[in-house]
């Protein structure tokens, strides 16, 4: 492939890449929006509005083709041009990477920000990286951790499944490195999360010999509180799981990693990015039960 030059071809081939992923979605390069906050025409590198998964949602997505790492005062700056825009989600693109502090300070924001270090050669290969799954009138936005995707498509068992980038779903559970996700509707079968936890505890034993449950510090939400579990057992070899739930009213949406033991610290961070930068939301369903709007 031949390497682009300027920063706008930088900007076009990223705009033409996602409205291949996007063909239904309205997606302009260098557009313009009235901030709600400053009360002036933003420029926006790229616009993504429209219907994703049949939800409304504003992504914007601005790129940085630098000769050096983006630093962390160019985070800050997209962070107050997100709110000022009242975004859904950004997506920050560079050809070179990051300063730590730089991403350390989008990791941990509660806007909902993602980094991504894309080259041509990589764009190519690029997934998912974005899907609102949904069961009955909950959803969640979800994005894919850094070097993974997500699938959303339903076509398998799983509502939505995670895993690295450039392996198919199969490849994934094979080397045992895989996320999936879940809800749990809180009803008169599975009231809350004590009994949900109860009742894999229980299958767990009944599926293992002695299996070994234990409970973990993990990361906090202000809009829910989160449980994080980790299950070992003899019959997974080198392979161990976490599950992290997010209890909400009405609804627990949990998620699952499966790792191998030599991996299980920087797939732990991934998991517990997920949840944190997961965001929770009402579907509205029309009458064919299909999704047609989202309130978060």
């Amino acid at each position: 492939m031949t390497m682009h030059k300027s920063w706008k071809e930088y900007e076009l081939y990223i705009t033409r890449h996602f409205q291949e992923q996007f063909p239904n979605t309205s997606i302009q390069h260098d557009a313009k929006r009235e901030g709600l906050i400053s009360h002036t025409k933003r420029q926006i590198d790229i616009l993504i509005e429209g219907k994703l998964a049949g939800i409304d949602l504003t992504i914007i997505v601005d790129c940085k083709y630098f000769d050096k790492r983006v630093g962390i005062k160019e985070v800050e700056s997209f962070l107050s041009f997100l709110r000022d825009l009242k975004a859904s989600k950004g997506i920050l693109i560079t050809n070179r990477g990051y300063t730590k502090a730089a991403h350390d300070r989008a990791t941990y924001d509660s806007q909902d920000v993602e980094l991504r270090i894309i080259d041509f050669k990589d764009l190519e290969q690029f997934q998912g990286f974005m899907a609102i799954p949904y069961s009955g009138s909950h959803c969640a936005v979800v994005t894919a951790p850094d070097g993974w995707v997500v699938d959303a498509s339903q076509n398998g068992p799983y509502v939505a499944s995670f895993y690295p980038a450039g392996m198919s779903q199969e490849e994934a559970l094979s080397a045992k490195e895989f996320i999936y996700l879940s809800f749990s509707h809180k009803d008169r079968k599975w009231p809350n999360l004590s009994h949900l936890l109860a009742t894999q505890k229980k299958n767990a034993e009944e599926h293992y010999n002695h299996p070994k449950i234990e409970y973990l510090n993990t990361i906090k939400r202000k809009d829910c509180s989160v449980t994080l579990r980790v299950l070992d057992a003899q019959e997974h070899s080198d392979t161990i799981e976490y599950t992290i739930f997010l209890d909400f009213p009405g609804v627990i949406i949990f998620m699952t990693l499966l790792s191998p033991t030599s991996k299980k610290q920087p797939n732990l961070k991934k998991l517990e990015w997920l949840a944190q930068k997961s965001l929770k939301g009402n579907v509205v369903l029309d009458k064919t039960a299909r999704p047609v709007n989202l309130d978060l």
